[in-house]
């Protein structure tokens, strides 16, 4: 257990005032600051900039930047820092929180409230970061920007080996361990516990800092974690190439028209067909595939040829919204395979089958599969899926090394990169280090080290909760790794890390999914670091108000009457499912059980560990 001590020779005559440590190390009643909030800005940091200190209500917002520099790698010589923001509430009860950032960062939560929305008023200290470069310089730290439209967009600061480093992990150990140091002087206590929390790069980050800095934090919580994007960047562009074959005009760019290819009625069939196949495994019909590892390629394939058009039993009509075509039913088959080159060596990773291909309109707009490979917002003539915009440039700047400099619009643009990708020369340079750039993609961003000894060791502990199936990170590539981390680990991995998977649920939350879970997920987090209470199960709510399954068409009907809406189901500990226990309601978590399905002891299951790619793409 953590003890309070006082952290700095310049409060040291405050000793004698320090608060004592209460239970579990917290100070009783909490804590309050040991000068005004504005003093701070006259705080003497290494290599650190404190640009403003304001007080706002019931906290102060600090704001800065570490390691300004202006870039003589990038032909542009932009200037680039670590921009900082951290919240000091006024009654601070010692735990420290950082966030995770995401996408290609770029942008400074300034006044950041933690990453469940509740930590600082409930006394958190919280801090975020920039990820080293910004993306506007009207609202940037210090007035600066790092992107050249003609040299990759937003992804340009992958141009300086320097920036390509504090995006990939320096960022966030910087920051988090000055924002200890700020913390230590303003209270005259030092943090007693240390958490962060993120979601897709920002679950990458997490997952990188329980691996590359496993002193730094004691409570990690990875949300859908990019945890080996630059091979998930492969998937982007090999499922883009796949959707294109289904093209039947031009974009604005002379690239394949991907919106076309898969309008909504489609993905509504393609969740009706893999429902049909694979809904009743886990013992319930309710628009829930809870026993996605039995939801094999054996089982699905019959049912895609039943609703495939013409030859199937459910119509004739394409886009009709009754059936699929053979080459639509085609292209589902190449893309949850996953990405291979001509040797076929896999590169990524397969994919789970799950209903959260199709996202109802009445979940609203959110990143799932439909959004990251088909289309977000419709625009005449104008590719707008997420692996088209802000896939299209990270794939040629930050995962390739050397970067490959494009523009981000015309004929030879970043969309033209992707689309001509070749698998075969291109993929391998996720692994690539030169003279310039000394560490690969790989290096300084994956974290899909397995030996997790030293985190284990210093007591930490470690959240992951992930989509089955989130449209841009594989939900069969985070299990694989789970389960193989968990053999290096002497099969021990339940004793400090834990994997939760959430079926339906888009990119980071929302869908036909109980996908609102994050504060319960906090709690679960504080309660293992600092009581030593492992969560056995995490209740996440659904919000759809109404079942965002219609009643009948082409879906089973008893799939709108037990979805859970409006209520709730329990998340669980990995390799265990949810399984209802027969009697009551299926909208109350209370009448479900974790069970162990028996993943991998044989039986049809997809349950490879041998076919995750990493290191394939190197060959």
């Amino acid at each position: 257990m953590k003890r309070l001590f006082l952290a700095s020779t310049i409060i040291a005559t405050w000793a004698s005032l320090g608060p004592q440590a209460g239970a579990h190390g917290l100070p009783p009643g909490g804590v309050a600051p040991r000068a005004s909030c504005t003093a701070l800005t006259g705080l003497t940091l290494p290599n650190t900039q404190i640009l403003s200190a304001t007080q706002k209500s019931g906290y102060c917002n600090v704001v800065g930047i570490i390691n300004k520099r202006v870039s003589t790698q990038d032909p542009d010589h932009f200037t680039y820092g670590i921009g900082f923001a951290l919240n000091l509430p006024n009654t601070w009860h010692g735990r420290f929180e950082m966030m995770g950032g995401g996408g290609t960062d770029g942008s400074l939560y300034a006044d950041p409230p933690g990453a469940a929305g509740v930590e600082v008023g409930q006394g958190w200290a919280v801090a975020a970061d920039d990820g080293g470069h910004e993306d506007n310089a009207a609202n940037a730290v210090g007035g600066y920007q790092d992107d050249d439209a003609n040299a990759g967009g937003s992804a340009h600061f992958a141009i300086d080996a320097q920036a390509r480093r504090d995006y990939g992990y320096n960022g966030i150990e910087k920051t988090a361990t000055t924002a200890k140091q700020i913390i230590s002087y303003f209270y005259g206590l030092d943090t007693v516990y240390s958490y962060i929390m993120g979601c897709s790069n920002g679950g990458r980050d997490a997952m990188v800092a329980s691996q590359r800095s496993p002193w730094l934090f004691d409570g990690v919580i990875s949300q859908n974690p990019g945890f080996n994007l630059p091979q998930a960047a492969l998937a982007e562009a090999w499922n883009e190439q796949v959707l294109g074959t289904l093209s039947t005009s031009k974009d604005v760019n002379g690239q394949p028209f991907i919106p076309d290819t898969f309008p909504q009625q489609d993905l509504q069939v393609a969740s009706a067909a893999i429902l049909s196949a694979c809904d009743a495994l886990d013992g319930l019909v309710d628009g829930i595939i809870d026993n996605y590892h039995a939801c094999t390629a054996k089982k699905v394939y019959p049912a895609l040829a039943s609703y495939t058009c013409g030859t199937g039993s459910h119509g004739s009509t394409p886009h009709g919204g009754t059936c699929l075509t053979s080459g639509q039913v085609d292209a589902l088959k190449k893309i949850y395979a996953g990405p291979v080159n001509s040797r076929g060596e896999r590169l990524y990773s397969n994919w789970f089958w799950d209903a959260g291909i199709w996202t109802p309109p009445t979940a609203g707009f959110v990143l799932g599969w439909q959004a990251w490979n088909v289309v977000t917002a419709p625009v005449p003539g104008v590719n707008t899926a997420f692996n088209l915009t802000l896939g299209a440039g990270a794939i040629p700047m930050i995962f390739q090394t050397p970067p490959v400099v494009t523009p981000v619009n015309g004929p030879n643009g970043q969309e033209a990169f992707v689309f001509k990708f070749n698998f075969d020369t291109d993929a391998p340079k996720i692994f690539t280090e030169t003279a310039a750039y000394p560490q690969s993609s790989m290096d300084f961003m994956a974290a899909v080290a397995t030996d997790l000894r030293p985190f284990r060791a210093r007591g930490g502990k470690l959240i992951v909760s992930s989509s089955v199936n989130d449209g841009i990170f594989s939900g069969a590539s985070i299990a694989r790794w789970y389960r193989k981390m968990n053999q290096r680990m002497d099969n021990h991995a339940t004793d400090f890390a834990r994997l939760f998977m959430v079926p339906n649920m888009a990119h980071c939350g929302g869908g036909a999914a109980t996908s609102n879970f994050a504060t319960n997920e906090l709690k679960a987090i504080t309660d293992w670091v600092e009581n030593g209470i492992a969560p056995e199960r995490i209740v996440a709510a659904n919000t759809n108000t109404t079942s965002p399954y219609p009643a009948g068409g082409v879906f089973d009907p008893r799939v709108a009457q037990n979805f859970p809406t409006g209520g709730t189901r329990p998340l669980c500990v990995y390799p265990k499912i949810a399984s209802y226990k027969g009697s009551g309601l299926t909208s109350d978590a209370a009448n479900f059980a974790c069970v162990d399905p028996g993943f991998g002891r044989g039986g049809d299951h997809d349950f490879h560990d041998d076919d995750d790619g990493h290191g394939d793409s190197r060959h």
